[in-house]
Formats: structure tokens, sequence, C-alpha cells
């Protein structure tokens, strides 16, 4: 069974990463947070930035799975050049770590997490808390990660990516 799941949500500037693990039916939270690197103007320092720090991540934890939301185009050419690159540094990784991948889109996500397709990124934060019983505002982009993670964990359990509230 797969106890560490990563879940990376890559962005242009900021790239959400968030850790749990599966034990029996539960979820326990490992780690969550962000790579910042808006304010780098090089575009392949930026790229290093979210290898190094990934890496450093995946040395750490030792998960076993990577969890990614599906590739979807942008009108913004640029915009979807620039998520293709985080992707791809994100895929790489996941290679040369062995991890296996799973891939989700956001209704799938949404759903998994919030139980709707359409749910607003705020629902879905509302309800990764109190999944992993965080009482601390977390970053958006951590928050879209952790969902990753909790969905991937949903699936390795065969729930369909349906919650198991541990209260």
């Amino acid at each position: 069974m797969h106890n560490v799941i990563i879940g990376v949500d890559p962005g242009s500037n900021i790239t959400g990463y968030g850790i749990i693990k599966v034990e029996r039916k539960f979820f326990s939270l490992l780690d969550y947070g962000i790579i910042d690197t808006s304010d780098e103007n090089f575009r392949p320092k930026s790229l290093e930035i979210i290898f190094k720090n990934l890496s450093s991540i995946i040395e750490f934890f030792k998960p076993q799975v990577l969890s990614l939301e599906k590739a979807f185009y942008y009108r913004n050419v640029k915009s979807s050049i620039i998520l293709g690159e985080v992707r791809g540094i994100v895929l790489l990784l996941a290679s040369l770590y062995d991890l296996d991948i799973m891939e989700f889109n956001s209704t799938q996500v949404k759903s998994s997490i919030a139980g709707y397709g359409r749910a607003s990124k705020t629902q879905v934060r509302f309800m990764v808390k109190r999944l992993l019983s965080i009482n601390e505002d977390i970053p958006t982009d951590a928050s879209d990660a952790l969902a990753l993670s909790l969905c991937a964990g949903f699936e390795v359990l065969g729930s369909q990516c349906f919650p198991i509230l541990k209260v």
C-alpha cells in the first residue's frame, strides 16, 4: 500500500505542495507549503528553485505517490507554456524518485473533497482543513496540493474519492 502521498499544484509563480500519510482508513498531515518564485525574473532559475525544493521535500518524506492535476489549456499561451515547464519539472522528479503518478482533473478533485465538482476554492479549502484537522489558515496553492493528495489517498483506499471523516 502507498503510505505517503505528495500532491503538487504547479504554478507560474507559486507551486504548492502537500504531503499526507494514509493509515488504515485515515489520513495524517505530514507537511504542506508553497515554493514562491515570483521574485525571480530569470525563468530557468525559477525552475531550478522548484526542482531543488521539491527534491529536498521528496528525499525527506519519501512518498510513494505523486498526485498532480491533469494538464489543461489556458487561452493565454504564455501561461500554458510556463505551467507546462513546471509540470515537466514535477514529472521529472516523479521519474527520478520512482514515484507512482496519479493525475486527476479539477472536477474529480472538487467532487472528491467537497462532494461537488464545481465547488469553489473556498469550499475545497474548508474541507481540506476539516479532513486533516488543520486549524490555521493555509495558502490556496498548498490547499490545492493537499486536495490532490487526499484525492489520491481516497483512490488508494478504493473509496472512489469519497471522504472518510475521522470524528
